[in-house]
């Protein structure tokens, strides 16, 4: 049996993460290691650290642009915090991400842009202006009811909006808008 010399294995090193990322339309017969698949209303996109695939007909995996709106679990390893208006959002490669607080409490993180575009401009509509559900806010309206629903606590303003305790992405208790007066049940 021969020795073989020293050094001869080759260790990658992270030589595709660091200089190489696959662009969109790039086509995989199998997923890279730690994606996880999620729905984007009808549509089933796979995630792996700032990459967005799709299973095509012929069975391959192609990377595509991200869907606004849709929501990950797990930002990318080399996102940017950023604030802009006083916003905090997360960058990596043009796509923008807006940390929130899902239904049961965890955090995930709302793609909010991409192409490096980020629409934070009010469109001047009244509307606009006034909280939605999802909002995070730091103190409640003076004069808030504590009230319990479903084994549920929630504070209710005067004005109508429905609050919930929760925890900002700093680790800070702040109150999460889940319910507005202009909710209305679906007939």
């Amino acid at each position: 049996m021969t020795a073989r010399p020293r050094g001869f294995y080759y260790r990658n090193r992270g030589y595709y993460s660091t200089y190489y990322t696959p662009q969109l339309g790039f086509s995989l017969r199998v997923l890279p290691y730690g994606y996880y698949p999620f729905y984007f209303g009808a549509d089933q996109y796979f995630y792996n650290d700032g990459l967005y695939y799709r299973q095509m007909e012929n069975e391959e995996y192609t990377v595509v642009e991200p869907p606004i709106g849709a929501a990950i679990d797990k930002l990318p390893a080399k996102a940017q915090a950023i604030s802009i208006n006083g916003m905090q959002y997360y960058e990596l490669n043009g796509v923008y991400y807006q940390p929130i607080t899902k239904d049961d409490g965890t955090l995930a993180y709302q793609i909010a842009g991409k192409d490096g575009e980020l629409n934070t401009v009010d469109s001047g509509s009244p509307a606009d202006d006034l909280p939605q559900v999802g909002d995070l806010v730091d103190y409640l309206p003076e004069d808030c009811k504590i009230i319990k629903l479903n084994g549920q606590k929630y504070y209710v303003s005067q004005e109508g909006y429905y609050f919930q305790d929760a925890v900002d992405t700093n680790g800070d208790k702040v109150f999460k808008i889940v319910g507005t007066p202009n909710d209305a049940p679906n007939d």
